[in-house]
């Protein structure tokens, strides 16, 4: 049977006009729906437990080890949406021998290992860890983290493409969440349900080791709104905040709602869930609710437990310990239950990790409570960590106090507890290829600053062949120094902080420094 075609010119002509315009709008109307489009709220999780704070969410992101497969059933019972993180674009854990052909490289900052995309074998490992996921507690969804390792490489792009899709052909109904990856959401949007944004008006400040407001790009905020709107995914944003810091909350607040984007706060570890509903109130918080100091090599063996305390090190005259893995505790005593301040000295280099992370027990989790940047200045700082009092966990009754358990993790640790007194100590000595000058620092760790401090410098003979004197030296402020030998090079260098004891310290083991010259 042939088709007639109407002779007609006027129904022509608007035949055609109806098929360019219907052609036209898939460039500007998206082909699908999100599966979270009516998701009024979300929460990102990665502590353990919580279901009560939990359910108040629409959409839960979660580790999989968060919750038991029960709890995930209960949570979905309810209508809730629960999510788990995989990783598709760093592997977690070292390489076997037959991925080694996929890494493309070490990630210092969290010791993983960037993934290639494009490598077979990773997309089978990918695959199969997400299909085991879904038999083991039939989660909604996932997570799709580490992606921008295809923005950091880009050669891999079109593999991170075909991963995403391949997972989307191999879990058709499942929820995908990509954690940015911007650059390629022209490719992804089509098989993915929403994007992360993360660090979208707050982060965290790994050098300062506060949390930030972050800069707004607004033109490049209404372009990834429009290109989420043609696609058909939705964007979330995860920001980084204290749970009681007023102003930082509220300029994160203001910012999504002036795009009518959804937001989640949370701590840098993911390890709490904030509860936003009720106004945030501020909180002081009390130094003078722990009055121990624990000094490393004198009476740290009577508050410190666990295999991962190494051995004592001598580090510029002053005696340290690395804590590794999670296996590093310390007990300290509260008086009573209050938000709380104590205070952590630890060596400023010298280690890989990038941050002292330091966790508590609250009687059931492990929640991180600081984490503390670790630089390159090569001198001891003292850094404050807050404990809120519904942080605080009695884990001995029967003893005064409050007896509080701590995990600690990533740094060389001299003093924990309350400082009250200058600590004057010293840093990095270093000298020149010809031997004919020395640097060094000197730094004071203690709450309370220093007044007119004097350094001298003696050879092999005990002659004072330096002389150095400080107005002020503030708290956990320090002072770099520069000795031009005059005559031949010494032997041997003796460093001395205030040699005449003028200055009442927390401890005077610190304040002599003998150094051989090389």
């Amino acid at each position: 049977m042939k088709t007639k075609i109407s002779k007609n010119p006027f129904l022509t002509f608007a035949i055609i006009i109806l098929i360019v315009l219907i052609t036209g709008c898939q460039n500007t109307f998206a082909l699908k729906e999100s599966q979270l489009s009516n998701i009024k709220n979300f929460v990102f999780f990665y502590g353990r437990g919580e279901v009560e704070k939990l359910e108040k969410y629409d959409l839960i992101v979660i580790q999989d080890y968060t919750l038991t497969k029960d709890e995930v059933n209960y949570l979905r019972s309810k209508g809730k949406k629960v999510v788990v993180y995989v990783t598709i674009g760093e592997s977690d854990t070292p390489p076997t021998a037959d991925l080694q052909n996929c890494v493309l490289g070490k990630n210092v900052n969290w010791n993983s290992w960037y993934m290639d995309a494009r490598c077979e074998k990773w997309q089978n490992l990918v695959i199969n860890k997400m299909k085991n996921l879904l038999i083991d507690k039939n989660y909604d969804g996932f997570f799709l983290d580490t992606v921008d390792t295809a923005v950091l490489f880009p050669q891999t792009k079109d593999g991170m493409v075909s991963l995403i899709k391949k997972i989307r052909d191999t879990f058709p109904k499942a929820i995908l969440i990509q954690n940015r990856g911007f650059p390629l959401l022209e490719y992804t949007g089509d098989y993915i349900d929403a994007v992360l944004w993360e660090d979208f008006a707050s982060g965290y400040n790994f050098q300062s080791g506060k949390y930030e407001k972050n800069s707004i790009n607004d033109l490049y905020v209404r372009q990834q709104i429009e290109l989420a709107k043609r696609k058909g995914y939705i964007i979330l944003t995860l920001n980084y905040a204290e749970e009681d810091d007023v102003e930082l909350i509220n300029y994160v607040k203001e910012v999504c709602q002036k795009y009518n984007l959804l937001y989640s706060i949370t701590d840098l570890y993911i390890s709490k869930v904030y509860d936003l509903s009720a106004p945030i109130k501020e909180r002081t918080y009390t130094t003078d609710n722990v009055n121990q100091l624990i000094i490393i090599g004198r009476n740290d063996k009577d508050f410190l437990y666990g295999d991962g305390w190494k051995e004592i090190e001598n580090i510029w005259g002053t005696k340290a310990r690395k804590c590794e893995g999670w296996g590093a505790g310390v007990v300290l005593t509260f008086k009573e239950k209050k938000d709380s301040i104590f205070y952590v000295t630890f060596y400023d280099g010298g280690i890989e990790e990038m941050a002292l992370k330091i966790t508590t027990f609250n009687g059931l989790n492990w929640p991180m409570i600081a984490s503390l940047p670790v630089g390159d200045s090569e001198v001891f700082k003292t850094f404050e960590v807050k404990v809120k009092k519904e942080e605080l966990y009695d884990n001995d009754p029967n003893t005064p106090g409050i007896q509080q358990k701590f995990g600690f993790q990533g740094a060389k640790v001299a003093f924990i507890g309350y400082p009250q007194k200058p600590e004057l100590l010293f840093g990095k000595v270093e000298f020149t290829k010809k031997k004919d000058r020395v640097y060094f620092k000197v730094g004071n760790v203690g709450l309370m600053d220093a007044k007119n401090i004097k350094v001298v410098v003696k050879d092999e003979n005990g002659i004072i062949i330096g002389e150095f004197n400080l107005e002020r030296l503030d708290k956990n402020g320090d002072q770099e120094f520069a000795l031009k030998f005059s005559q031949s090079t010494p032997k041997k260098l003796t460093f001395i902080i205030d040699p005449e004891n003028k200055i009442e310290e927390i401890t005077k083991d610190n304040n002599i420094l003998e150094v051989q010259v090389k």
